[in-house]
């Protein structure tokens, strides 16, 4: 998944993440203001882009004096079902909904005793489409129930993202030997880390 341009899902090339960015501005936009918000591509990349929208009615093209601007068409028929995929499109609320179900599952006693957190590239914003999701997860007792767990999240979120899970699991006293002994892993978590499920995992590297 591409988590910079989730909207990649539903095609590889540059129109659906034109499409998003006119979707989300609601106004007519030029082409070199849909190149600077979208992040991506080249301004002529764009261009084209725009273009074979246009060819097929989605999007209008408008001249304004010596520029040219381009909107969503809402009276399309492909209009609702853009507006219905773009506004389903949530995928970190999502992945936290359902990391937060597996949690629930397996510690229905105490849901709030699991720290879940995401590091790494994908939480930088920084991953690409084949990097690896890396969490922490934070348990009282690293037994069995909490391999359980583990197994659990990485089959669960494995499947909501068609990536590669990779699961750091520890305890609150293993984070605070971490700490004392300057692991390096306690400054990308520190970095990095940002809270899926359970307490911030910050809440643990608190020196003492």
């Amino acid at each position: 998944m591409d988590w910079n341009h989730p909207e990649r899902a539903f095609g590889s090339g540059l129109e659906p993440v034109i499409l998003r960015v006119l979707w989300r501005a609601g106004v007519p936009m030029t082409g070199s203001e849909v190149h600077r918000v979208a992040g991506t591509g080249s301004a002529n990349g764009i261009r084209l882009g725009l273009s074979r929208l246009a060819r097929q009615g989605v999007v209008v093209p408008a001249t304004v004096g010596s520029s040219v601007t381009h909107e969503l068409n809402r009276d399309h028929l492909a209009y609702a079902a853009i507006d219905a995929a773009f506004s389903a499109l949530n995928p970190w609320d999502d992945f936290r909904s359902r990391a937060r179900r597996v949690v629930m599952h397996h510690v229905p006693d105490d849901p709030l005793s699991v720290s879940v957190a995401l590091f790494g590239s994908v939480a930088r914003a920084e991953s690409r489409l084949d990097s690896d999701i890396d969490l922490a997860v934070v348990v009282r007792d690293a037994d069995e129930r909490a391999q359980h767990l583990v197994d659990d999240l990485r089959r669960t979120l494995g499947a909501a993202t068609g990536q590669e899970i990779q699961v750091y699991l520890t305890t609150p006293a293993r984070l605070r030997d971490a700490v004392r002994l300057e692991d390096p892993i306690v400054e990308s978590f520190r970095s990095d880390a940002r809270a899926v499920s359970g307490p911030d995992l910050r809440t643990y590297l608190q020196e003492h």
